[in-house]
């Protein structure tokens, strides 16, 4: 387990971090489910530098970086989900070569506080049906699956599990 690891709310400083783990994180994650490709093509558009301080300065969401020796390895992402009326997580993901050293639970309980401070009581997390490693961690960090859609990723439909979870 990494035992210097920082957690903070991210700023603008932080968006190559971001962006450099997510490029990581989602190749390793994804490119089996829904091919390297369309992975590049859907952090092209997620992770653009806009989107990224857009979410960083948000008065409605909440945003967390994991830093070690001054890299971000991890970060996590969450706010208002209006579709469905509720809370979401946006964005949580773990540099790679950190998974399973506890990071991406520390990021839900930062996460957790800061919903819990706002009032909110419950929130929910998408997950690719393909992704287990995704689904295995969101269930040991206590949600259950309450429900699936099929989501268009760059003219790739796939199915993701809506997790829910009481705070």
């Amino acid at each position: 387990m990494t035992e210097d690891v920082r957690y903070r709310p991210a700023n603008a400083g932080d968006v190559a971090g971001v962006q450099r783990v997510a490029d990581d994180a989602w190749h390793t994650a994804y490119d089996d489910i829904l091919g390297a490709d369309v992975v590049e093509t859907m952090l092209d558009e997620w992770y653009e530098d806009d989107a990224i301080e857009a979410g960083v300065e948000h008065e409605a969401q909440d945003f967390f970086v994991a830093v070690v020796d001054g890299e971000v390895v991890g970060y996590a992402h969450a706010g208002p989900h209006p579709p469905r009326r509720v809370h979401q997580v946006y964005r949580l993901y773990v540099d790679p070569d950190h998974w399973r050293e506890g990071i991406g639970r520390n990021l839900v309980a930062e996460v957790e506080q800061a919903l819990y401070d706002r009032d909110v009581t419950a929130y929910e997390a998408e997950v690719l049906a393909g992704n287990d490693r995704g689904v295995a961690f969101y269930e040991a960090v206590g949600f259950e699956r309450v429900d699936e859609q099929e989501t268009d990723f760059a003219g790739t439909t796939a199915t993701e599990y809506i997790f829910q979870k009481r705070l």
